[in-house]
């Protein structure tokens, strides 16, 4: 009984290494199919990628942790930034790089697909066989023309997701190395980023103005020397006129001379001859 225990382990065991080799294979060929169409674009090949989860989160990027990027193809295309990479067992994805973010999300997805996880997002509407999501709907309608239309009703149904994020716009697929499938979506996701440039753009917080100058620059280190002289200038200017009228006037008594003079008593009275001691006295021998 103990010899048939080994004979079903060494059996599992052999399954178990031969199933790891195909494995290694498939994804060897995978990934030399890649650098192979990357190639063919002047793309850059490597393996693996761990920047990119970091970078991305959202649609079909909204995946467990352990779900890792491999067999990424990166370069450009129409003259912006673009990457091609396998979310692992999960979906082929292409990134262009936009020309300006935007803090406005647009996700356009095939009526067949779930919709979006984000809390964030709202249903703007139908768009021919897709359906939009936005986390701003009034910012959203302004995509919403006759090319976002076209655009979304002739994209092929195996493009699942199309959305924003970042600097960047991005489309899913499911697992793929098929050239033309992948040629096709690397250019609806092009055509997608041109049609996000009426989105508004990102920016950075500013201090508030100075209340004294508010159309002036917001840190003082980079303020206008002229614009503070012009400003000093003109408060000078107003003080110095109102104080030209009191120039004319006799200079006030100082404080401390009048509270002298109240302390000090009076001078005594001149007295005359009459009321001199010995004026009296010769007047009362006479």
């Amino acid at each position: 009984m103990t010899i048939v225990y080994f004979v079903i382990a060494a059996v599992a065991l052999a399954g178990a290494a031969v199933l790891l080799w195909l494995d290694r294979r498939r994804t060897s060929v995978t990934g030399h199919q890649r650098a192979i169409w990357g190639e063919e674009h002047d793309f850059k090949f490597r393996e693996s990628d761990t920047k990119l989860r970091t970078v991305f989160g959202r649609a079909t990027m909204n995946a467990p942790g352990h779900v890792s990027v491999q067999d990424v193809a990166y370069g450009h295309y129409g003259g912006a930034e673009a990457v091609v990479f396998d979310l692992a067992e999960t979906a082929t994805v292409i990134a262009v790089r936009r020309s300006a973010a935007s803090s406005v999300v647009v996700d356009l997805r095939h009526e067949d697909v779930l919709a979006p996880a984000e809390d964030d997002v709202e249903l703007l509407g139908a768009m021919g066989p897709r359906v939009m999501f936005s986390n701003n709907l009034d910012a959203a309608r302004r995509v919403c023309d006759r090319r976002m239309v076209t655009l979304a009703s002739k994209a092929p149904a195996y493009i699942e997701v199309l959305w924003n994020e970042g600097n960047w716009a991005l489309g899913s697929l499911p697992l793929t190395n098929d050239p033309e499938e992948l040629d096709t979506c690397l250019e609806v996701v092009r055509r997608f980023a041109d049609l996000l440039r009426v989105l508004p753009p990102l920016r950075e917080p500013q201090d508030a103005p100075d209340p004294r100058d508010p159309h002036g620059p917001t840190r003082a280190e980079l303020a206008d020397e002229k614009t503070e002289n012009m400003r000093d200038k003109n408060r000078r200017a107003r003080l110095e006129a109102v104080a030209d009228p009191a120039d004319d006037e006799p200079p006030a008594e100082p404080t401390v001379t009048r509270r002298a003079a109240a302390v000090m008593p009076p001078p005594p009275a001149r007295r005359g001859p009459s009321d001199m001691p010995e004026s009296r006295n010769r007047h009362r021998r006479s």
